[in-house]
Formats: structure tokens, sequence, C-alpha cells
């Protein structure tokens, strides 16, 4: 009888983890990047911050829609040119 209720246990865990793989979560999604959401207690340097939007972009299409990974882009280029701005001698 315990063999039994152990497999039907283990069996709908893996059923409810096959589900929950399928569609991406607001989880999966950094919302502190994209919407600046949830960012209460996260400070990044200019540097973190490029390889952070560039590790979500790489998640691509599977995560993201194509006007959010977009915005994610432009965030990107928008931080790179600031770090060019700041490393320009005599501004």
């Amino acid at each position: 009888m315990r063999k039994l209720t152990a497999m039907m246990a283990a069996g709908l865990l893996l059923a409810s983890a096959v589900a929950a793989t399928g569609q991406p979560t607001q989880a999966q999604k950094n919302e502190c990047l994209l919407a600046s959401k949830n960012c209460t207690n996260q400070v990044d340097d200019i540097y973190k911050r490029m390889q952070r939007l560039d590790r979500e972009i790489k998640k691509g299409k599977k995560v993201y829609t194509p006007q959010e990974l977009k915005q994610l882009q432009q965030k990107l280029t928008e931080t790179q040119e600031l770090l060019r701005d700041m490393e320009r001698p005599g501004k």
C-alpha cells in the first residue's frame, strides 16, 4: 500500500512539473530589468546591468515576447551608451 501511494505521489509530481515547464511564468521574466518592477534590493553597477540584460536577451522567445526582447535590447543599448559617455575623457 505504501509503495502504491509513493508511486502515485511521484507520478503526480512529475505530471505537474511537465505541465509547469510548458509556459514561461512571470517569475522567469526579469521584471526589474524589463519594467523596473520588483527592484527593491537590486543595485547593480553598470557592468552587472549589461550582463543581466544580455543574459535575459539570450533567453529569447521562450520567455519573452518579441516586444519585450526589443525593449530589453533598447535598454542594453542605452546602458552601453551611458558607459561610453562616462568613459569619455573631458566630460
